[in-house]
């Protein structure tokens, strides 16, 4: 009499919970994937997004003139410096709290009518059955106590040899579930960092734009400040073009 083959057993039965699975999910039960978990080419696909590294909307953002005084030139410079120094020895926390966080103290984000969030979760549904989630890292919306309408994002507090992820997909996924959220339709602002580069990226319908980096431990600096500044410029535009 044969013996029983209990591990050929554990692998059929397995098969066919796998299978029951996959069939339950195509009926329709949710899909949910969170930021962290989306790559550029799936947001892509997934929502018929265009990169134009030339568009119109991200260069009027990105290019002004700055308007520091000069006690805030030299801030940005010691702290320019204190990044190149160490850049390569911060943890992620490290790196933001000896760094980043003394550049959003400086643009201050805290104003009448939004304010910055940190580490508060986001969900939208974008089409039946398919949800978007997670929590994002820094974002100014309006609201008081609880973010309403996202208008910018920052995300990826990352060292510099850290690039085991795709920074920009995760923070596109951000963006565009803030574009869902939203009741009204307008451009979502946001940037990601790894170690002393800044990307500044705009989502705008259907399409998406993404900056050259900016050396955080040159003088670019200045302009990452500056174009922060400007991001609360054009937040206050829209807010009062929705209320007019």
């Amino acid at each position: 009499m044969p013996c029983f083959d209990f591990g050929s057993w554990v692998v059929l039965w397995y098969n066919y919970i796998d299978s029951e699975f996959n069939i339950q999910n195509s009926k329709g039960c949710k899909t949910m994937k969170p930021f962290s978990q989306w790559t550029v080419e799936e947001i892509e696909q997934e929502f018929c997004l265009q990169d134009d590294r030339d568009y119109q909307l991200l260069q009027e953002w990105i290019t002004v003139s700055p308007s520091l005084s000069d006690d805030e030139i030299s801030l940005l410079r010691r702290l320019s410096q204190k990044l190149l120094t160490y850049v390569h020895d911060w943890n992620e926390e490290e790196l933001k709290m000896y760094f980043i966080a003394f550049l959003l103290d400086l643009v201050d984000f805290y104003q009448p009518h939004y304010r910055p969030f940190l580490e508060r979760e986001l969900s939208v549904e974008y089409a039946k059955g398919k949800k978007l989630w997670g929590k994002t890292d820094f974002l100014v919306a309006t609201g008081k106590q609880t973010p309403k309408k996202p208008f910018f994002f920052l995300h990826e507090y990352k060292k510099q040899a850290d690039t085991s992820n795709d920074p920009l997909g995760q923070l596109l996924a951000e963006m565009v579930a803030a574009q869902t959220a939203n009741i009204n339709t307008h451009p979502i602002y946001g940037a990601y960092i790894i170690g002393r580069h800044w990307y500044f990226v705009l989502l705008d319908g259907q399409i998406y734009a993404e900056s050259l980096a900016y050396d955080a431990t040159k003088n670019e600096i200045i302009e990452i400040v500056t174009i922060l500044r400007h991001t609360k410029t054009l937040i206050d535009l829209l807010i009062q073009s929705t209320n007019n």
